[in-house]
């Protein structure tokens, strides 16, 4: 990514936080909070504590994309689980297995084991990036299928901007 692009992009959401913290308009108050931004922008760039990975603007219009069905996977996960944990006889046959990721990327992998626990019925275990292996239990049959059927895989490859997809 321009380095310019992410200095700016760094500033931005430093100043944009201040503002919202100091809540005033008064002008001294607005530069010294430019100031302090830019600073602390140009000290974080030498200490390359920030980068590509850590403020990925790139993939933000994939991202959003990427949120909207992760945010509906989770709703129908929800439905799904709570129909099943609400049935008499209960109906939970729990499942423990590994998967592998076809993810490049450290970020794209992590994404992908965060993406699992957070969908309602499935848990990761145990993540081994260097193998790209990610130890799951699932809560029931129907949830491994959905894990092993690649889709949620396929869809942060694309967030990623993978072009294999």
């Amino acid at each position: 990514m321009n380095k310019y692009i992410l200095f700016l992009a760094q500033f931005f959401i430093l100043f944009l936080f201040w503002y919202l913290l100091s809540g005033k308009n008064i002008a001294l108050l607005l530069l010294l909070g430019v100031i302090i931004s830019i600073l602390i922008t140009i000290y974080q760039q030498k200490l390359k504590i920030l980068d590509d990975e850590s403020l990925p603007i790139a993939i933000l219009p994939r991202a959003i994309i990427y949120w909207i069905w992760l945010y509906k996977e989770i709703l129908l996960s929800s439905i799904f689980v709570s129909k099943l944990i609400l049935k008499f006889p209960l109906n939970v046959s729990p499942k423990y297995f590994k998967i592998n990721s076809n993810q490049k990327t450290t970020m794209g992998f992590n994404i992908y084991a965060n993406s699992i626990t957070m969908t309602p019925g499935t848990i990761s275990v145990v993540t081994n990036n260097a193998e790209k292996e990610i130890q799951i239990h699932a809560i029931s049959e129907e949830t491994k299928l959905g894990l092993e059927s690649g889709v949620m895989d396929e869809k942060i490859k694309k967030l990623m901007g993978d072009k294999d997809v």
